[in-house]
């Protein structure tokens, strides 16, 4: 009987670990989808998360990530990929209140910032991409596909990076609770 409850326990398991590991890659795969379409890189990591968890599409989705594209409104600073997961992971760990817990949000950001960074080498959109944006050279330039490359891996790492911060740290509030 023991052996029997062991493995049912292990397909159960190994089945929940499959569906966690499926919904991650999909919403790196949403995100360049929406990122394909026309959405800004910070808008697409924010819609594609907020997607994956069930978050209807609404007034502030994705319209408060629109001005963080392009490093922040093109000025080449905070990569909006990074930014819309910073965002997601807001959305579904930050606080209700002012007398909620910055934690689990908190240490999940840190966690992407730094990886992001290790990942890339920094968190600066002009640093990434080595060009201005501001300019019309710069967005031409971006709009040559060996440039938007660039930033289509940071959509993508960034969006798959956040649903399993997410996804690990629920698991870890839950468990706390």
């Amino acid at each position: 009987m023991e052996l029997l409850w062991y493995i049912i326990s292990t397909v159960i398991f190994s089945s929940l670990k499959f569906i966690k590991e499926n919904i991650i890659m999909n919403v790196s795969v949403k995100a360049l989808e929406y990122f394909d379409s026309g959405y800004n890189c910070a808008e697409s990591v924010l819609l594609a998360i907020s997607n994956g968890l069930n978050i209807p599409k609404g007034r502030c989705l994705p319209s408060i990530a629109t001005g963080f594209g392009g490093g922040i409104a093109r000025n080449g600073s905070l990569c909006g990929a990074l930014t819309g997961g910073i965002m997601a992971i807001g959305l579904a760990l930050g606080r209700d209140d002012n007398q909620g817990s910055r934690d689990p949000c908190y240490p999940a950001v840190d966690r992407l910032f730094n990886g992001f960074v290790e990942k890339f080498g920094s968190s600066q959109c002009r640093d990434l991409i080595g060009v201005d944006l501001k300019t019309p050279e710069g967005q031409k330039a971006h709009a040559n596909r060996d440039l938007k490359e660039t930033c289509r891996s940071c959509v993508k790492w960034s969006a798959r990076a956040s649903m399993d911060l997410i996804t690990e740290f629920s698991q870890g509030a839950s468990a706390n609770a």
